[in-house]
């Protein structure tokens, strides 16, 4: 395939290349050059597909390092709620009632949502996720995905043999689909359980994703019960390691910040969550200070409500700016280049760039 005549978008420099032509072949960029011939003009290999994309911008795949996709069968479930009430009176009640057949249609429907936004690779955090797995396989999207478990509550000893079977059976099935083990969060998960997860994965050799520290009660409450902060006890556990991805952080302390950047952790950050809850945490800001690896989220459509990575862009840039009370806080500069930069928060080579020998996924 050749894409013929496009406007090469760079976030990370805030950059455009004009005229150019991108070869495409068994997955991956062969080539990136300024345009062969003028258009129309066949320089190209027999059977080779050329698209006209003069007049339009060719982007890199969007990553979306946070969702709970079969959730947009839950979309608009619970609204104008507390955090408490969203998860005790609402959320939680629903998810009982999904099957495995629900999770499939569920994560498909995500999935061209996310397509038609632009994303092409997702890390999903969620359940029944070899019917997830399914859904992303026909989709075409990259994926990492983690069976979310509890360590604690009815069935919890049958749901982790589920996320275990399913981590050891698709684990190598399909290059573009990776597996992760996903225990909730710390305040579901007992400790003991989250070193048993951390042992699991060093096993395996699979990465970790998982919630800590959402608002800023769950602080107070672990410095009150253990003494220590929930990203200390994730340490204490193991589960603070290279490739770890932390859904939220949002109370992370500096302190904080400054272990997950050496324990090669990152941050998954889902900014319209925290606003439809009420919640103006500075996290980006200080953890972008803190050199910390940050990537984009939308959360589920239950909480985010969509799954759209330039939405979460926008919304991040007006968090930053409305938590510190700056407008310099924030800038196009900073936020943009996370839509792509998620690729390398969940350890996927070339996901998110637009280069020579990448697979190619892009947006025009």
């Amino acid at each position: 395939m050749i894409l013929r005549g496009a406007t090469l978008l760079d976030f990370s420099a805030l950059s455009r290349r004009e005229g150019l032509e991108v070869r495409i072949a068994d997955g991956r960029i062969r080539s990136i050059a300024p345009q062969s011939a003028p258009a129309g003009v066949a320089q190209v290999g027999a059977g080779s597909e050329v698209l006209d994309c003069s007049g339009l911008y060719l982007i890199p795949g969007l990553v979306n390092t946070h969702s709970h996709t079969a959730m947009t069968l839950l979309r608009g479930a619970a609204e104008d709620c507390t955090v408490e009430d969203w998860f005790n009176r609402h959320v939680w009640r629903y998810e009982r009632a999904l099957r495995p057949e629900d999770v499939y249609w569920g994560t498909l429907l995500g999935a061209a949502e996310m397509l038609l936004a632009g994303v092409t690779c997702v890390a999903d955090h969620y359940f029944h996720m070899d019917r997830a797995w399914e859904a992303y396989r026909e989709s075409g999207m990259r994926a990492d995905l983690a069976w979310a478990s509890f360590g604690t509550g009815e069935g919890w000893e049958r749901q982790w043999a589920e996320a275990l079977e399913f981590s050891r059976s698709f684990t190598g099935r399909d290059p573009r689909l990776v597996i992760s083990l996903g225990p909730h969060s710390l305040y579901i998960c007992p400790e003991s359980f989250l070193a048993t997860v951390a042992e699991a994965a060093g096993e395996l050799d699979l990465k970790l994703h998982i919630h800590v520290s959402e608002e800023p009660r769950q602080l107070e409450r672990s410095l009150k019960e253990k003494g220590l902060t929930p990203v200390q006890v994730l340490e204490r556990a193991g589960v603070l390691r290279p490739g770890t991805v932390l859904a939220h952080a949002c109370a992370a302390t500096d302190a904080d910040l400054s272990l997950i950047r050496e324990r090669g952790a990152g941050i998954a950050h889902c900014p319209k969550t925290y606003l439809k809850f009420g919640g103006l945490p500075d996290i980006l800001p200080r953890a972008l200070e803190a050199g910390v690896s940050v990537g984009l989220g939308t959360d589920g459509p239950a909480s985010g409500n969509s799954l759209g990575i330039f939405e979460a862009a926008r919304d991040a840039a007006l968090l930053a700016k409305a938590a510190r009370r700056d407008a310099r806080a924030g800038r196009i500069g900073e936020v943009l280049p996370l839509c792509q930069r998620g690729g390398e928060l969940l350890g996927l080579p070339g996901c998110g760039r637009l280069a020579e020998g990448p697979p190619a996924a892009c947006t025009r």
